[in-house]
């Protein structure tokens, strides 16, 4: 990501890779670089995500499936929508420009 470095607490990355994006399936929402910050607040995982533009419809699929995702793993999620830096092209990492590639 050359715009700007998400903080992701390493815990909690397994989970996160394991969430999709509802629009291209190949990728996670890591790879997407949708994940500003991801970290343990007190009893909770705060996830906080950019999406790709404003009214993105799709956030709401990912918030619920972030939520999912950890609740199966025992964990209780907050999903906040960050707007401000606006997501980029540039936050797709290598992998998940090579997923692209290949997805067509």
């Amino acid at each position: 990501m050359s715009t700007t470095t998400a903080q992701i607490d390493p815990q909690l990355l397994d989970i996160l890779e394991t969430v999709s994006d509802p629009e291209i399936p190949v990728l996670s929402i890591i790879q997407m670089g949708f994940v500003r910050s991801a970290k343990f607040m007190n009893q909770l995982v705060e996830i906080e995500i950019t999406p790709t533009y404003s009214g993105c419809p799709a956030m709401d699929v990912i918030a619920d499936d972030i939520k999912s995702a950890f609740k199966s793993q025992g964990y209780q999620a907050v999903v906040k929508l960050i707007l401000s830096p606006a997501w980029s092209t540039d936050w797709i990492t290598a992998q998940g420009r090579l997923a692209l590639e290949q997805y067509g």
